[in-house]
């Protein structure tokens, strides 16, 4: 469960007359209770975002913690590069 459906905390927010009535058809248009609720929506979703892109990230790295390869790997494909220039 989410924290803040546990505790609520109020919170005022300032929108131009365009941004309240987009939340407005939003609230209306998705089954919405409150305006609240379309908020709490948008965060959540992105929350879910930015943890499938961290997670894609992590899956990415390598082992040490880094996205590069390891100095032995990149020093065995030059070894290898200029071994077939070598032979050509």
């Amino acid at each position: 469960m989410w924290q803040d459906e546990v505790m609520p905390i109020t919170l005022n927010i300032s929108l131009a007359e365009e941004q309240k009535g987009w939340l407005n058809s939003r609230r209306e248009a998705g089954g919405f209770s409150s305006q609240s609720d379309v908020v709490r929506d948008l965060i959540r979703s992105e929350q879910e975002r930015e943890k499938a892109a961290l997670l894609k990230q992590f899956r990415q790295m390598e082992p040490d913690g880094s996205n590069e390869a390891e100095p032995a790997e990149v020093l065995a494909m030059v070894k290898k590069v200029k071994k077939a220039r070598r032979a050509a």
